[in-house]
């Protein structure tokens, strides 16, 4: 079966939680994996693992990815963070630089390629799954993600299919699962996937079937797929019932 991934929006207020787990209750039972953000474009949103270990309690056995900046932590703390996380059920990791804003330094320790070899080393963590974040299409950059040997990439936006297949190409060598993002286009979303692209993106007559239709063409070459639709979790949750019935 097709692995199928929720990009949730990032959690920026806390006095919200309810209607946050009501929109997450809304969508768990048409996808295989929610992924949780963490502090997209350096603003601050409620940590990812923490997010993870609360949606696993109050939802069961749904998968969750949770999101992790390794240019905030240093060794010590991204293993402690594992560790924990663990702990609650939260088994699936999604490692990136992260952004940095203005005033906002790195931790200088890991790069996410290092952070996995790094984590593959310690014992007490054995039972998690590291994925990596593919934020270029250029082919050495990709190598070089993949040969880190990630139990699964992301890929960043594009609707370019000759980026995606040269990601697909080069993983011949690898075989790592790789997920590319199905960008749901709507007039909420469009204006922030134009601004990530760097280019104005069109708005279909009917979007859900835009999507559905790019996303039966992605799972020809790809295991699975994330949804993302920035402003627009509503567009998710009607892709994803969409999808259920090509699966």
């Amino acid at each position: 079966m097709a692995v199928i991934i929720a990009e949730l929006p990032p959690l920026r207020r806390i006095d919200n939680i309810d209607n946050y787990l009501n929109m997450i209750g809304g969508i768990i039972d048409y996808v295989t994996h929610i992924d949780i953000p963490d502090s997209t474009f350096a603003n601050p949103s409620a940590n990812a693992v923490l997010i993870g270990a609360l949606i696993r309690r109050r939802f069961g056995n749904v998968e969750v990815i949770a999101n992790v900046r390794v240019a905030d932590h240093n060794k010590v703390g991204l293993t402690a963070l594992v560790m924990g996380g663990l702990i609650n059920g939260v088994r699936n990791y999604l490692l990136m630089r992260g952004d940095l804003g203005p005033g906002v330094t790195a931790v200088p320790d890991l790069t996410p390629v290092s952070a996995i070899n790094y984590l593959r080393s310690i014992e007490q963590i054995s039972g998690a799954r590291f994925g990596i974040s593919i934020s270029s299409f250029e082919e050495s950059y990709i190598r070089e993600r993949l040969n880190a040997k990630p139990d699964f990439a992301m890929l960043q936006y594009t609707l370019s299919m000759d980026d995606l297949m040269r990601v697909f190409t080069v993983n011949r060598e690898f075989n790592v699962d790789v997920y590319p993002a199905l960008l749901i286009i709507t007039n909420k979303s469009a204006r922030v996937i134009g601004r990530i692209l760097n280019t104005e993106v069109q708005v279909k007559p009917d979007p859900i079937d835009d999507a559905i239709t790019r996303a039966r063409e992605l799972l020809r070459y790809f295991p699975g797929i994330y949804l993302s639709a920035p402003g627009d979790f509503e567009a998710i949750v009607e892709a994803a019932k969409a999808l259920r019935k090509y699966l």
